[in-house]
């Protein structure tokens, strides 16, 4: 993969290269459940997202063809959605950790104007200033979409004041809530290994 897979991504795609925000939906998706869904259908409908498969920086690499969930079935559920998606699954075939804030700079070099967004759950939103070089991250992201995952009200109050300190400029959506808040994909996959 060419260092600037993610931004050739954009660059050919005309439907996003003159975008004034993008949101970008990363995780590991293995295997992509309801949650996942929710917070998609959760999202406002005039924004595009660019859904990217990846590998948990803090935990081990699990090999493409060990996963639960592959590219065609993200594809699949992706079809299904009224939001506009769009799937990068270049990171998703290099089987090694591409932390958020390396690829995210990539992206404010190359389109300095254009609003970086990132659409997530509660429990991420809840330890994103601890992600890698997670300062420089929150230095360029415009906005956070978050979905409801079993939320903690002081915890939610805290964050944002951290995340303020971070970047005072950052914006934090906060998205509702939904039905499958307990829904992990570390639990699916623990019940899937002993049935």
């Amino acid at each position: 993969m060419s260092k600037n897979a993610i931004v050739q991504f954009i660059e050919d795609n005309k439907d996003l290269n003159s975008l004034e925000e993008i949101l970008f939906f990363g995780g590991s998706f293995n295997p992509w459940h309801n949650g996942h869904s929710s917070c998609i259908k959760l999202s406002p409908m005039n924004k595009k997202i660019i859904v990217i498969p990846d590998h948990n920086p803090f935990k081990e690499v699990i090999k493409t063809t060990e996963k639960t969930t592959n590219i065609e079935d993200i594809q699949l559920k992706l079809n299904t959605f009224e939001q506009s998606t769009y799937l990068f699954n270049k990171f998703y075939e290099l089987e090694q950790k591409n932390p958020t804030s390396f690829w995210v700079k990539e992206l404010k070099d190359a389109f300095p104007k254009l609003k970086l967004s990132l659409l997530m759950g509660f429990d991420s939103f809840a330890s994103i200033d601890k992600w890698i070089d997670a300062n420089n991250l929150l230095s360029n992201i415009h906005s956070l979409y978050v979905a409801s995952r079993e939320d903690n009200k002081e915890i939610k109050s805290e964050q944002v004041k951290t995340l303020k300190r971070i970047n005072p400029y950052l914006e934090i959506n906060f998205l509702g809530s939904h039905d499958y808040e307990n829904l992990s994909s570390t639990k699916i996959r623990s019940l899937n290994s002993k049935s």
